[in-house]
């Protein structure tokens, strides 16, 4: 069996820009479109379009829609209440601001992203690893005095700089309000009322991501195909004539069609952590974008009140389904299968006839499994799914590398997936099951970009 199994930086190597903080530079943009009463179409393209970081086919897509302003009108947006706000002829990107208009999620990531990009780490942003510390932070000031709050307690202290100054206001005015209408003593806000504030923002951004990427991601004019990858499923003879396709399983850790669009071949594809889809609401959306489980084993299973910005939760409650269990069996069983029959034939055989044995059956069950990893950092957070298929010896791993930094740190990330012996083990000797592999001779560089891993 062949299994392709693809992250973000695949979409990167193909010239798409799918990185959190390209998505970030849009929302900015977007907000300028729908707010600002006084630029107008030339200066919005002289000067916002000429200074942000967006890709070309999308700027000149949102200057359409800026083109297109309408009037001002009521628009509900949940947490954002009614806002009074520009129309346009494109009522998706509409949607998609009324969605990150006062969003939580989004005022905090702007302000890092800002402060990275100034300080020469070119904006960089991991929207999971900072939603993972804004949780943490709340789940411990749960304890006070090593005893568990419950989520309707009240809450006194929050230990998370942006939570505390977002939420003292808040804290403020319900005050005020239980003071002139009640005689009882003033109320806090609640852990819970923080909880479902910080959840359903993250849905609304989930779907402003989704927004994204179907409408303007989706359709982009995409960049050739790559060797690398044609390379994994098309046979070839010894002229390099192709003679054939090797049936490839597709395991997608991306919400983006771009396999399917640019390869074209009826592949079955996985998309573990969901699809973008236009016709989508925020409850019927099946992306996952959550954190790795951070909690001790003695504590997990009791204490689910954040478990629903955990991404094995997500996978679970919104069903985006898990074909590669299926696919991971079949290669556990070739294994079973395997020892069976070494059993049967030992048992029966000399001594010096069990190497051929054991040759002949390694043949027949081991050599027929390869899983090829493109623009996959191999983070913690996807654990659960990596060992699935890694820990397997009768699967070959070939792990692709952008440059010696990016392997370098797919090394780090490995160890704490499936630790120093097991990976020490699968990279050394005759047999080993993991070999790294340079992309870069195989790049293709057009329109502009170059081929990398980036977090998925």
């Amino acid at each position: 069996m062949n299994i392709l199994l693809i992250g973000n930086g695949f979409d990167l190597a193909h010239g798409l820009p799918t990185k959190y903080t390209d998505f970030l530079e849009f929302c900015k943009v977007v907000s300028i479109i729908y707010e600002d009463e006084k630029i107008n179409l030339h200066l919005f393209e002289e000067i916002c379009l000429t200074q942000c970081n967006l890709n070309e086919e999308i700027k000149k897509r949102l200057l359409n829609v800026f083109d297109s302003r309408k009037d001002y009108k009521e628009v509900d947006s949940e947490n954002g209440g009614f806002l009074h706000i520009f129309t346009t002829n494109y009522p998706r990107t509409d949607e998609l601001y009324a969605l990150i208009k006062n969003n939580l999620w989004i005022e905090y990531f702007l302000p890092i992203y800002k402060s990275r990009e100034t300080g020469g780490k070119n904006g960089w942003i991991d929207f999971e690893s900072e939603i993972s510390g804004v949780i943490q932070s709340l789940d411990d000031d749960m304890y006070s005095l090593n005893e568990r709050c419950n989520l309707d307690d009240e809450i006194t202290n929050l230990s998370n700089n942006f939570l505390r100054e977002k939420f003292s206001e808040c804290t403020f005015i319900v005050q005020q309000i239980n003071m002139l209408g009640s005689k009882e003593s003033p109320k806090s806000i609640t852990f819970k009322e923080i909880r479902n504030r910080l959840l359903n923002d993250l849905n609304r951004l989930i779907r402003a991501l989704e927004i994204y990427l179907a409408i303007y991601v989706n359709e982009m004019q995409y960049n050739e195909e790559l060797s690398v990858i044609k390379n994994i499923f098309e046979k070839k003879d010894e002229q390099g004539k192709i003679t054939g396709i090797i049936n490839t399983k597709i395991l997608s850790f991306n919400y983006t069609a771009t396999f399917t669009r640019i390869y074209k071949n009826s592949f079955d594809i996985d998309y573990i952590h969901g699809k973008a889809n236009i016709n989508n609401t925020i409850n019927s959306n099946n992306m996952v974008l959550g954190i790795d489980e951070y909690l001790s084993k003695e504590r997990r299973d009791k204490e689910t009140e954040f478990i629903a910005f955990k991404k094995f939760y997500q996978r679970i409650h919104k069903q985006t389904g898990c074909k590669y269990k299926e696919w991971v069996d079949i290669i556990k069983g070739d294994f079973d299968d395997y020892q069976i029959e070494l059993e049967k034939s030992t048992a029966e055989k000399n001594f010096m006839a069990l190497k051929a044995i054991a040759n002949k059956l390694k043949k027949q069950y081991l050599n027929k499994h390869h899983v090829y990893i493109f623009g996959h950092s191999l983070d913690v957070t996807d654990k659960d799914i990596l060992r699935d298929i890694i820990l397997n010896d009768n699967v070959h791993i070939t792990i692709f590398y952008h440059d010696k930094d990016a392997m370098g740190q797919q090394i780090a990330n490995l160890v704490k997936v499936i630790g120093q012996d097991e990976l020490i083990k699968r990279t050394g000797g005759k047999d080993k099951l993991i070999e790294f592999k340079s992309q870069k001779p195989m790049e293709e560089k057009t329109k502009g970009f170059v081929s990398q891993c980036d977090q998925t």
